[in-house]
């Protein structure tokens, strides 16, 4: 069985760590960045099966704008992306709605903060089944 590279971009350093325990106790090969720029570094240098995006980092919209340009890059375009974010608490907008729109939120699932391990899980495996 191939180990699935998956790249999380956060600017929460203890998210982080907790997210790539879980994942890495499941077999998952996981990179970290803390933001855009970190994040398309390891994107065009390790090629991950998944991308999981936080929205508010370095902007309120970083994590919109980075998942718009991976679904406008032709090498990148059907990699499947999770948006894990707490910014429905901020704004009051239901974005798991709108998941999937190629001009809004051009993300496969979307996931509000705090998520339990077995939803992350459970997410993550749908997206890469769907992938194969």
């Amino acid at each position: 069985m191939v180990t699935k590279k998956i790249l999380i971009v956060d600017d929460d350093k203890d998210l982080l760590i907790a997210l790539k325990a879980i994942l890495e106790n499941n077999n998952y090969n996981v990179l970290t960045a803390i933001n855009k720029i970190e994040g398309w570094e390891k994107l065009k240098g390790e090629k991950p099966d998944l991308a999981i995006l936080d929205v508010m980092m370095d902007t309120s919209h970083e994590g919109f704008e980075m998942a718009r340009e991976i679904k406008k890059d032709p090498e990148f375009v059907d990699m499947p992306i999770l948006m894990l974010t707490s910014i429905s608490d901020v704004t009051g907008v239901n974005f798991s709605a709108a998941a999937s729109d190629p001009d809004w939120l051009p993300a496969d699932e979307y996931i509000d903060k705090p998520v339990e391990p077995d939803e992350l899980l459970e997410q993550v495996q749908n997206l890469l089944s769907d992938e194969e």
